[in-house]
């Protein structure tokens, strides 16, 4: 007897422009054709005009990242209006699977997805909500919701070894139910096989160190901004270049301004299309305090820009030190600054950086949707027979 397919449906706090939303959204468009979508976010966010006409997205108002105890029952309602949206899904697709993305979204449709009584939930970790850098009675709190909830989780998916080998260590049977699927890029965009290492600037031309963030404190710009302060005092040759926007741009604007670094500190805002701009510089650099594995690692790499990098999370995974990148100790802006003075005036070490080659085919848009489907197919069918 042959059995149809399951229906997908993804839920993510907010459609802004992270790795976790491109790859649920890149899952949803191709899995909507294959399989048959829908998909529940809050209507806030960057890309929500993009997907706003599709009538398997279904925008919740009162569903937003932050939490408090003053919006405590703003919360209980939309616990329950998720509840009900998800049951109403499950009438008209009774083979369903419930597929969560980022921390609130996955602990709320998790728990949603069980009291609506739907068998199969999936979460896909982007890196763990608690760290080293929050009050510890606070991780411990967080650590705590996230093992409850990995009772009801039919199966995780890692996109980074460092966060499988973090659900081994802290949630009973998390060995036997996850498998690791890589956080998939825009390919085409970004893939340039005939360029074997990327040019050294000539003559007086300036070294462009770029990166891609949320500012938000989490990735901690205020640290590269330091060790970019401290590079340029000692060559005046190089520039920075920032792809992203948040609540800490108001900080960062006066920041720049008190330095007197607006002639050489670029700030380009969002981009809906990044690679043009990254494609035009030397390097990239990162100081995130906690992260998953940032896409926009791999994009650098896909376009041979050696990467300066805190060791945070599975960035690792990617950059080996000495051979694509260099590494260094969290809070440690200073050995950063001083990698930045010598990759920009060390020819020979940037060439060897820049050249290096990675097998990084797992981070494929194709690849991540088939290893998709074929999980839903497996945790599907293995109920049925």
């Amino acid at each position: 007897m042959k059995h149809k397919d399951p229906h997908i449906v993804y839920i993510i706090t907010k459609l802004e422009l992270g790795g976790a939303q491109k790859v649920c959204l890149t899952l949803f468009k191709h899995i909507q054709q294959q399989m048959g979508a829908s998909l529940i976010s809050g209507n806030e966010g960057y890309l929500v005009n993009d997907v706003a006409d599709n009538c398997n997205i279904i925008l919740l108002n009162d569903f937003k990242r932050d939490i408090s105890v003053r919006s405590i029952f703003t919360e209980i309602r939309l616990f329950i209006r998720l509840i009900r949206t998800l049951a109403k899904i499950k009438k008209q697709h009774p083979d369903l699977i419930v597929h969560t993305h980022s921390t609130k979204a996955g602990i709320i449709g998790r728990w949603a997805a069980f009291f609506a009584r739907i068998k199969h939930r999936i979460h896909t970790i982007h890196g763990y909500a608690f760290h080293e850098h929050q009050h510890r009675a606070i991780a411990l709190l967080i650590i705590a919701v996230e093992w409850l909830t990995s009772l009801i989780t039919t199966h995780f998916v890692c996109v980074s070894l460092h966060d499988a080998r973090t659900g081994i260590r802290l949630f009973s049977g998390f060995e036997r139910k996850h498998t690791i699927i890589r956080a998939a890029v825009d390919w085409q965009q970004f893939y340039l096989p005939a360029r074997q290492a990327h040019a050294f600037p000539a003559d007086d031309a300036p070294f462009i160190f770029g990166t891609v963030a949320c500012f938000k404190p989490q990735k901690n710009l205020f640290d590269l901004l330091q060790a970019f302060l401290w590079a340029y005092q000692r060559n005046r040759n190089i520039r920075l270049e920032l792809i992203g926007d948040g609540q800490q741009r108001p900080a960062i604007m006066a920041w720049i301004g008190h330095h007197k670094l607006n002639d050489v500190v670029t700030l380009h805002g969002w981009q809906p299309h990044v690679a043009p701009i990254m494609a035009q510089w030397h390097a990239f650099v990162l100081s995130s305090l906690w992260e998953g594995l940032p896409c926009a690692v791999v994009e650098a790499r896909l376009l041979k820009l050696p990467v300066l990098s805190y060791n945070t999370g599975g960035i690792a995974d990617i950059i080996n030190h000495e051979e694509n990148g260099l590494l260094f100790k969290q809070k440690d802006w200073l050995a950063l600054g001083a990698a930045m003075v010598d990759l920009s005036t060390n020819q020979e070490r940037y060439q060897k950086l820049s050249s290096h080659h990675e097998h990084l085919e797992d981070f494929r848009d194709t690849q991540m949707i088939e290893q998709h489907i074929k999980l839903y197919t497996t945790v599907y069918h293995k109920d049925i027979y």
